[in-house]
């Protein structure tokens, strides 16, 4: 990415992403980017990979997740995995039911991507996962058998 004057908005140089743009606030404060987190209700530093996930939490909203049942960068620990899935969304009864990695456009979504949130999924056991990095995303739906499966539908929340 090219080094851009401080005034300038960086957003100038990164792809047009696959979903609508939700209704976010950007600034420029101090002569860094920030844009106010739609999830945490805080502003945070407006970088590629946070520009997606905002974009993936207004997609989601879209589609029926309630925004106060999600959280971002959710600790997981399973044995020797230890991370934090980017978006994490919880069902009424307090499970993970879809758990999202989110990278910046210029990642390619390659097997090491979805093996990250698999490594996490071992701890978390949702009913869905997701990764995408604004320009391409895959999902994954646990079937009756617990077994996951690459899914061509977009996830939408379990009737409660």
């Amino acid at each position: 990415m090219t080094d851009l004057p401080l005034h300038e908005d960086p957003r100038t140089q990164w792809p047009d992403l696959a979903f609508h743009e939700p209704d976010l606030t950007v600034r420029c404060a101090h002569g860094k980017w920030q844009l106010r987190c739609l999830v945490r209700r805080k502003w945070v530093a407006l970088e590629p990979e946070e520009w997606v996930r905002q974009h993936i939490v207004g997609a989601l909203v879209h589609s029926g997740w309630p925004l106060g049942r999600m959280v971002l960068e959710h600790p997981v620990r399973f044995g020797q995995v230890s991370g934090r899935v980017d978006v994490a969304c919880f069902d009424r009864s307090g499970a993970v039911a879809l758990a999202v990695e989110v990278k910046a456009p210029h990642i390619p979504l390659d097997e090491k991507v979805a093996e990250q949130v698999a490594r996490y999924d071992l701890a978390l056991s949702s009913s869905m996962l997701m990764i995408s990095n604004g320009l391409r995303t895959a999902v994954w739906a646990r079937g009756t058998d617990g077994a996951l499966v690459q899914s061509r539908d977009w996830p939408v929340p379990a009737a409660d």
